[in-house]
């Protein structure tokens, strides 16, 4: 204990003599420790903390996969769930739930909470047991019975203070009276952004036979125990035999069942980026650590004197390591807590760059497992980069070092900085390759025609209460007067309403067309279905292609109209004749639908997906209880906009409320932020890198100084010097561009399935960063050889 005492005294004096050395070692290390605790802090809230649920392995989301038809992971039937609760062998519960919104009003303000419909067995099915109360019962999912709500906690503590008297409350949601039986514990919110659950309680008619393509349920299923993942899905091979018997149609399509655990489906694709983004802090955190290690081997060299009469008055090889183990110990910790100040910084900075794109972002915080995580690291850190500085720097060689002073250097570490140099070039190309695509990948997806102009329109969401708008007359009504009213807004130049907003979601039919039928075998692709005002298309200012838009002649009681997008007009007829047409969708009872225009794709699952086929029906032929509204202005009319509502209904609010740009941008979300956070790792790399390159050939030119001079003496120009500077620099930096090379096209393999529009092995960003890297390493280079050849053969001769 003392001597680590005395190791612990002599370690901050030593250091308090070298601020600057201090400070560039302290800051390396912060950038690299800090991005890794905020990017770890992001990978654990969103992959590695289990959500709040009883053995969460064990729950799986099971949906409907028509490949033929283009319809992947759809929802289930109503009869789809009853055949899966008596035919599955492997489930020891199953739930089904559909996610909607519900309005609170009786107070100064209506507010819209997001309310899921469920089956009663939704809650032991996910292994949750209310906080306060009960949950709902299977007596409750019948009409008239089912007017009771359970909250969760965020809503229970939000909305009405965390009142444990809430229970038996009776609530005002769109206009019928609930009475609230329980609370749900902290955490507990699936599907997210859930409010409150009310019963699944659908009338008679809606659980016949006749409703099995009526798909519009998503399900869970718990797995009994030591049941696996593949074992459930051979026994969904089984049901889907069982089905396919009883029921011919599902033959066609390449119809499955699809089971994907519940954490693949709330975490989605995010899962690579994620671990992908921590690889490549990772790398940053080596560059540092190696950066580090080279300001140690260069302050080690000048500090040879002092080693060798430590040695000489009997100071072992273990009690050297020890001190410069000591040195690099406290450099990691001064290191850590900087870089734990700048990892509370970046994990703010992090979840307010990628929105709400990212699941389960409520859950990323600096906790005690980030705080382990850090201190880990920093304790990692110091071992790494200490290390070999420390056991380099302990060989003392007691007669030479009393010859040469402090200028004596050893061959072994003048080798080791210039392998950490190559490490650290090579590095950053590896990084600056992923930037590279990723920003590449990133531009194509900005520069993707979505089919519509998203600047200056708002966006918003609202819904209709069933009690007071059941009937589609008062639907219409209302549809039609709030947009006379909108439109006659100061600065609006047009307004419309649909049921989906572009990338809003997937809502999918199938369909008929007249006078044409399918050959064996021949599936059709599934639409995508809108229903439109007059003047929503001109409000995204779609393009149209042929005949006309939707227009106030197609009204409820006009023969049926809809409009095409490019896509499907393309598949059924190519040579240009849709207009005029005609379509049904659904079942041979629905109506015939007349083509009368077709406009250009509109990029409505997502900007990075393909545009589908789609159908733009008028919504006074097909009212809406729940709408989109976009408004296209020259100013921002939000204010107004939400005043002529509340003049029209005070009890229906608009909600969602943004701006359709914004949404566009939260859609590629997730790749901005990789985009921008490879590029900052590789940016910090690539100035580390820098440094190293120039630290090692100004040392070497410092130890160098003699010979400089005599060459000097000897006639040498000053390009001379400058060209065997530089010579041994670019070396280096060729080796590492080299290595780096090599490694990218291992990383380029990885990334492939996370690119847009650029190949993972494209040749235009491996050269552009192999120049981009031999470029700056030059111009680091050049500095210390700028100052090699103003060497001044005199002073440096005398020198000597």
């Amino acid at each position: 204990m003392s001597s680590l005492n005395q190791d612990m005294r002599y370690a901050l004096r030593t250091l308090r003599g070298s601020p600057g050395f201090v400070l560039a070692a302290v800051l390396a290390l912060a950038l690299g420790i800090g991005a890794n605790s905020a990017v770890f802090s992001v990978v654990n809230g969103v992959l590695l903390t289990p959500p709040p649920f009883r053995e969460p392995e064990r729950l799986v989301h099971l949906s409907n996969d028509f490949a033929k038809a283009g319809i992947r992971l759809a929802p289930v039937s109503m009869p789809e769930y009853r055949d899966h609760q008596s035919l599955a062998r492997v489930f020891s519960s199953v739930a089904a739930y559909v996610q909607g919104d519900l309005t609170l009003t009786g107070r100064d303000t209506p507010v819209r909470l997001g309310a899921t419909s469920s089956t009663a067995s939704l809650f032991s099915t996910l292994g949750v047991t209310p906080a306060l109360g009960r949950t709902f019962t299977e007596a409750e999912e019948v009409p008239g019975r089912d007017k009771v709500v359970v909250l969760t906690q965020k809503a229970w503590r939000v909305y009405f203070a965390a009142d444990p008297a809430v229970l038996g409350r009776s609530l005002l949601l769109d206009g019928e009276s609930y009475t609230v039986v329980g609370v749900l514990p902290p955490g507990v919110a699936y599907p997210a952004d859930t409010d409150l659950y009310r019963p699944f309680a659908p009338p008679p008619e809606q659980t016949t036979e006749a409703q099995r393509g009526e798909r519009y349920l998503s399900m869970l299923g718990r797995l009994k125990p030591g049941v696996t993942l593949e074992a459930a899905r051979q026994d969904m091979t089984r049901v889907m035999a069982l089905m396919v018997a009883d029921h011919p149609k599902y033959g066609n399509g390449g119809w499955s069942i699809q089971l994907r655990s519940l954490e693949d489906l709330v975490v989605g694709d995010v899962r690579g980026t994620l671990w992908m983004l921590l690889g490549a802090v990772g790398f940053v955190l080596l560059v540092a650590c190696s950066s580090v290690a080279n300001l140690l081997l260069a302050r080690a060299a000048t500090r040879s004197r002092e080693v060798s009469i430590r040695a000489a008055l009997g100071a072992g090889r273990g009690r050297l390591v020890a001190q410069f183990l000591t040195e690099s110990l406290l450099l990691a910790a001064a290191g850590g807590v900087l870089g734990l100040l700048l990892a509370m910084w970046g994990t703010d900075a992090l979840l307010t760059l990628v929105g709400e794109s990212l699941p389960r972002a409520a859950e990323v915080k600096l906790d005690r497992w980030s705080l382990l995580f850090t201190g880990g690291m920093s304790l990692l850190t110091g071992l790494l980069f200490g290390l070999v500085p420390a056991l380099q720097s302990s060989r003392a060689d007691l007669s030479a070092a009393m010859r040469q002073g402090a200028k004596g250097t050893a061959e072994g570490a003048v080798k080791l900085r210039s392998g950490l140099v190559v490490a650290q070039m090579a590095l950053a190309l590896v990084l600056l390759v992923g930037a590279g695509l990723f920003a590449k990948s990133f531009l194509a997806l900005r520069s993707v025609d979505v089919g519509f102009t998203p600047e200056g329109v708002l966006t918003g969401q609202l819904s209709l209460p069933a009690t007071r708008y059941k009937e589609s007359e008062r639907q219409v009504a209302f549809h039609r007067e709030l947009l006379e009213r909108i439109q006659s807004l100061p600065g609006v130049e047009s307004a419309g309403l649909t049921n989906i907003l572009p990338l809003g979601g997937r809502l999918t039919r199938g369909f008929e067309i007249e006078g044409r039928t399918k050959g064996p075998g021949e599936v059709w692709p599934a639409v995508q279905f809108r229903t439109v005002s007059p003047d929503y298309l001109h409000t995204l200012r779609a393009t149209l292609r042929e005949g006309r838009m939707l227009d106030a002649r197609d009204d409820a009681a006009a023969p049926g109209a809809a409009i095409i997008n490019k896509s499907l007009a393309d598949f059924f007829w190519p040579r240009g004749d849709a207009v005029g047409k005609r379509l049904r969708l659904g079942n041979p009872a629905a109506a015939w639908t007349t083509v009368v225009g077709v406009v250009d794709d509109l990029r409505e699952w997502g900007v990075d997906q393909p545009a589908r086929p789609a159908m733009y029906y008028a919504l006074a032929q097909f009212p809406s209880a729940d709408l989109a509204l976009a408004v296209r202005a020259k100013d921002s009319v939000r204010a107004s906009v939400e005043a002529e509502l509340r003049a029209m209904d005070r009890d229906v609010p608009m909600f969602a409320v943004s701006p359709l740009s914004r949404l566009v941008d939260e859609s590629i979300g997730s790749r901005r932020l990789s985009a921008l956070l490879m590029g900052l790792f590789a940016g910090v790399s690539l100035v580390l890198a820098a440094l190293g390159i120039s630290g090692v050939i100004a040392y070497a030119v410092a130890q160098r100084t003699r010979e400089m001079g005599i060459r000097m003496a000897l006639g040498a120009e000053p390009g001379d010097v400058l060209r065997l500077v530089l010579g041994q620099g670019m070396r280096l930096a060729g080796l590492g561009v080299g290595v780096g090379l090599v490694l990218s096209l291992g990383l380029a393999r990885l990334l492939g399935s996370m690119l847009y529009g650029v190949t993972a092995y494209d040749p235009w960003t491996f050269v552009g960063v192999a120049a981009l890297l031999s470029g700056v390493a030059l111009f680091a280079t050049w500095l210390p050889a700028r100052r090699a050849t103003r060497v001044d053969p005199i002073i440096a001769l005398r020198a000597e």
